[in-house]
């Protein structure tokens, strides 16, 4: 049944919230503007807009777990030194399995704790072990580039999740 009085309140529900964000839009705007103005006066401002675009921002405490790899991931690259000799090689080459297999479980554990996990995360950490694997290549610290790239992924699908949430319930509130 059609119903004009609930057209009519839709309608202006709709038009309130698109002036929220047009407002909200107009805020940051000049919030730039006055920071362009006069960087230094406007300090506050300025670690306002940064906090809200940062990807940092969407840390959190389980990012313990990527943290450990981290450091994992830097003994492996501090081993991959003593691959010079014959025995040194065969050794450094466990011991990389065995890191990237804790690396393995500390990023899974981070993904599950704090979320924002994915296929392309196994895929940088097979790659990484590949890469840790070829002898001359592996006197490269690959291995902490591998665990910082993980992380900086996780965290952007972290900070896209979040902008889902928060556009999800701009659009629930503009129906409310």
């Amino acid at each position: 049944m059609y119903d004009p009085q609930k057209k009519e309140e839709l309608e202006n529900n709709q038009q309130e919230a698109q002036e929220a964000r047009q407002k909200e839009a107009e805020e940051k705007e000049r919030a730039r503007e006055k920071l362009a103005a006069n960087p230094i006066k406007n300090i506050a401002a300025a670690n306002k807009i940064i906090q809200s675009t940062s990807l940092f921002s969407q840390r959190k405490s389980s990012d313990v777990f990527f943290y450990i790899a981290l450091a994992a991931a830097s003994l492996n690259d501090l081993l991959s030194l003593f691959q010079v000799t014959g025995v040194g090689y065969a050794l450094v080459v466990i011991m990389t399995i065995l890191i990237f297999i804790f690396i393995g479980f500390m990023v899974m554990l981070g993904v599950l704790a704090g979320g924002g996990g994915g296929i392309s995360i196994l895929l940088l950490l097979l790659g990484g072990t590949i890469t840790e694997m070829l002898p001359a290549i592996s006197l490269l610290p690959a291995t902490t580039g591998v665990v910082v790239a993980m992380y900086i992924v996780v965290l952007k699908k972290r900070k896209k999740n979040a902008q889902k949430l928060e556009q999800s319930y701009a659009e629930q509130e503009s129906y409310a």
